[in-house]
């Protein structure tokens, strides 16, 4: 979804690997269920069905530092030149979190508030298996990474939840 936002192309997007990021909510959302066709080829027995959980009314604070991200322009700063310029940025489609139905209502630049909030930490432990890289050519090539959930300040920030965007396998 960033990088959509700073108008980066798919066939790009390996341009900010190496930042680091660190997520929280504000609450856990409620979910809608939805049923859908998952097809993984062209055959008809390729078909199943699938079952996605959509999060309703997400509030999702997102935290950015450099980390190892060697692109001219971090990917920070290109954030904050699109929320302050939105006209710079070309790019399809609306922004989404993931797949187009996932749309995004409204992205700001904040201060934390006060209240408890959930952090995803990673966690070889953790319950929730999350993709850090995505390849849509090529699903061995998607890498998963484990998180936990914190409950905290939001205040407090992101100390020991960040995430390093890993470069694509080769």
């Amino acid at each position: 979804m960033l990088l959509s936002l700073v108008g980066v192309r798919r066939e790009e997007k390996a341009r900010h690997c190496g930042v680091e990021m660190a997520l929280a909510v504000e609450t856990l959302p409620e979910k809608a269920k939805v049923f859908r066709k998952l097809r993984r080829g062209k055959a008809l027995e390729d078909t199943r069905p699938d079952y996605q959980d959509l999060l309703l009314d997400l509030h999702l604070w997102i935290w950015l530092k450099q980390g190892r991200d060697n692109a001219p322009v971090p990917l920070s700063d290109r954030i904050a030149q699109a929320l302050s310029a939105p006209v710079s940025v070309t790019r399809s489609g609306g922004l989404s979190l993931g797949e187009s139905s996932y749309l995004v209502d409204t992205i700001a630049m904040k201060e934390p508030s006060e209240g408890e909030s959930i952090f995803l930490q990673p966690s070889d432990q953790g319950f929730h298996s999350l993709p850090v890289w995505v390849d849509h050519q090529n699903d061995l090539k998607t890498q998963l990474q484990r998180f936990t959930l914190v409950s905290r300040p939001l205040i407090s920030g992101p100390e020991g939840c960040w995430v390093e965007i890993p470069s694509p396998v080769a």
